[in-house]
């Protein structure tokens, strides 16, 4: 709701005072952010205890939860962008995002290439 009200109140100021505008959006973004880190922190406990259920490695979760994370606040930047008009610089984000994830990834995925030749007979 406050996200809502917040675009309705962007909506009428922004013909007047766009640069009003463009703070109350960021505002607004952030304190919906921090809002929802309750909801974001009883999402990693529940991740946690599905893994160790699973028998997921710390390392492996650990690993998921930043790649979570890093998805999160890059999409969250990357929206930023574009309300700041900034299509180009939104694009940059959302690329040193997914090479951020893939750089994140390598640990996991030469695991994984490990146990798979460790399986398959030599």
């Amino acid at each position: 709701m406050l996200c809502v009200a917040a675009a309705l109140m962007c909506a009428a100021i922004k013909v007047q005072k766009p640069e009003m505008s463009m703070a109350l959006s960021l505002a607004a973004g952030t304190l919906a952010l921090v809002w929802s880190l309750d909801y974001i922190r009883e999402a990693v406990e529940g991740l946690q205890a599905l893994a160790g259920g699973a028998g997921l490695e710390d390392g492996a979760m650990g690993v998921m939860l930043k790649a979570a994370g890093v998805a999160l606040l890059t999409e969250f930047a990357q929206q930023l962008c574009r309300d700041a008009g900034e299509s180009a610089l939104a694009g940059r984000v959302e690329l040193c995002g997914r090479a951020a994830l893939l750089a994140m990834s390598v640990p996991l995925l030469s695991g994984l290439v490990a146990r798979l030749s460790q399986l398959l007979p030599q």
